[in-house]
This record gives C-alpha cells, structure tokens and sequence, in this order.
C-alpha cells in the first residue's frame, strides 16, 4: 500500500514538473540555494566532528561530564548523554544521524535509541535564534524562542521515558569489538560519512522545496492554509512564509514555535535517511514530533501572552 502510494506521489510530482516548470525552478533554486548558503556551513563541521569522535571512541569523555544530571533528570544512559548534547547543539538531522552511528556501535538499547531521538532532534540554536526569531519575527529576545522549543523537548521527553525497556547500558563499546581507527582514517571516514549524509539532506531540501513552492502558487486556499502547509513541509520557508504575512505577532510566535519543533516533513524524511538499517521506528518518531509541536505551541501562547 505505502509503495503505491509513492509511485502515485512520485507521477504527480513529475506532471506538476511538466505542467509548471518556471515554478518548480524556482522552488528547486530556493531550496539549493537554502542548503549551500544555510545547511553546509552550520550542519557540515559538526557532522565530520562528532562522526570522528564516534570513530576514535572519545565520546565517553563528553558523556561522562553530563552524565550525572542527564541521568537523573532523562534516565540516560553515560553513552546515551552525547548524541542528546549533540541534537540541541547541532540542528536537523545530526540530533538523529549520531544515535544511528552510535546504536549501530551497540553503545545503548534500541528502546534508549529510540526515546533519545525523540526529543534530542531539534532545529539549531542559531536558526531559532537568528533566523526565525530576528529575521522573521524582529523579537527583541529571541532567546525566547530557543527556550520554548528547548522546554518543549524535554518536557515531551518525560512523555517517552518510561517506556525504555530494562537497565540502561553505561558500557562503552558493549556491541562487540570497535575497530581502532588512526586518526587521518576516522578524518577521512567521516568526510566521506558527513559529505553523502549533506547530500541526501540537500536532495530532501530541494524536491520539498519545490512542493511548498507550487503550494503556494498554486493551491487556491486561505492564507491560514498556505501558511499552515509551508511549514509542515519545510520549516525554513514556512517561517519566511509566515513572517510575510500580515497576522498578529502574537499569532506567528505561536505558530514559529510549532513549525520549529516539528520540523517540518523535510527534516522527518531527513531523519528517516539516517535511521535506514537500525530499525528503529520512523512512526513513533513522528509522533513524538508532533507532540513536541502541540507542547511547544501552548507553552509559546503562555509565554508571548506576558512578554509582547
């Protein structure tokens, strides 16, 4: 059923190609645009570092400093703290792309891989801060915004975290034997690793780039709808979406937040590319996304109720 309906999917989106093409270039243009100008500088250092220390097995180090709070407030394991750290350091998808590696390792259940990325996968601090909260929004704090989805994550963390099965694993390397890396191979490994991971996520960016294009120009709908469906596709052009729009500031604080803690279905697809072969679960992911979402947006319509 799933199959018929990507290959259904996939020949509507070839006809909107032919039947629109000036549209369709100029989604395909924004979204390169967006993923060399935006995505490579702010995801690809952090990609080629964290896969290194993966493969040099140093991430215990950084673990072992969070490890006591991590573990009394989330229930993590020592191995478990540093893909958390990473996600709310990074931005879509390396949150994801760091408990794959590192599940694949045998560092930590499958249950623990599957509770830590559903609220350790978040929208960079430096897009939250500078991109929705100055450029969209014009916020005077938008620290703000960064501590709204933070919360929202962490509070929905408390949702899943009781349902990871038995004693956490605190062994580092405890999936078998590690092979040992020299240092210029794990540099050029993870090169290699970060390079076909930017480019997976640089080809997502760009077909739903294309999609929240021809919505918009499309799609004869209210202005709510447009907006609505922009950011569910893709978060950075629901955001620029929403920010030219003429509805309340109020209203688009509300709605930036929920947009940024989902992520939009471009990062989901995103995410789904680096858990290919680990088995874990894309559905309850997105589930768990979606409530982030809901949570984020009640805490954001309390929050900007007293500051704007």
């Amino acid at each position: 059923m799933r199959r018929k309906f990507f290959i259904v999917a996939s020949v509507l989106f070839v006809l909107l190609f032919v039947l629109f093409p000036d549209i369709s270039s100029k989604g395909a243009e924004n979204g390169l645009l967006l993923w060399f100008n935006v995505i490579i500088p702010s995801l690809c250092p952090f990609m080629i570092i964290s896969t290194m220390l993966i493969k040099l097995d140093v991430t215990s180090c950084i673990s072992n400093m969070f490890y006591p709070m991590f573990h009394k407030v989330f229930k993590l394991s020592k191995n478990g703290c540093y893909p958390a750290i990473t996600g709310m350091l990074s931005g879509y998808p390396l949150g994801a792309k760091t408990v794959a590696d590192m599940y694949k390792t045998g560092a930590f259940s499958k249950s623990e891989a599957q509770y830590i990325i559903s609220f350790c996968n978040n929208a960079s601090p430096m897009f939250m801060l500078e991109y929705t909260g100055i450029k969209c929004l014009g916020l005077k704090q938008p620290a703000i915004m960064l501590v709204i989805i933070y919360m929202s994550a962490f509070i929905n963390a408390f949702f899943e975290r009781n349902k990871m099965e038995g004693a956490v694993n605190n062994k580092p390397g405890s999936g078998g034997l590690r092979k040992r890396y020299p240092l210029i191979e794990a540099l050029d490994e993870s090169i290699l690793s970060s390079a076909i991971t930017l480019v997976k996520v640089g080809g997502y960016i760009i077909l739903f780039s294309i999609l929240t294009e021809l919505l918009q120009n499309i799609v004869i709908s209210s202005e709510i709808i447009k907006i609505a469906g922009a950011g569910i596709l893709e978060i950075t052009t629901g955001c620029k979406v929403l920010a030219d729009t003429g509805l309340p500031l109020y209203i688009k604080c509300i709605l930036a937040s929920a947009f940024c803690a989902f992520g939009g279905l471009s990062s989901v697809a995103q995410t789904s590319s680096t858990l290919i072969g680990t088995g874990l679960s894309n559905r309850k992911y997105v589930f768990a996304k979606f409530r982030q979402s809901v949570i984020a947006a009640l805490l954001a319509a309390v929050t900007f109720k007293f500051i704007l």
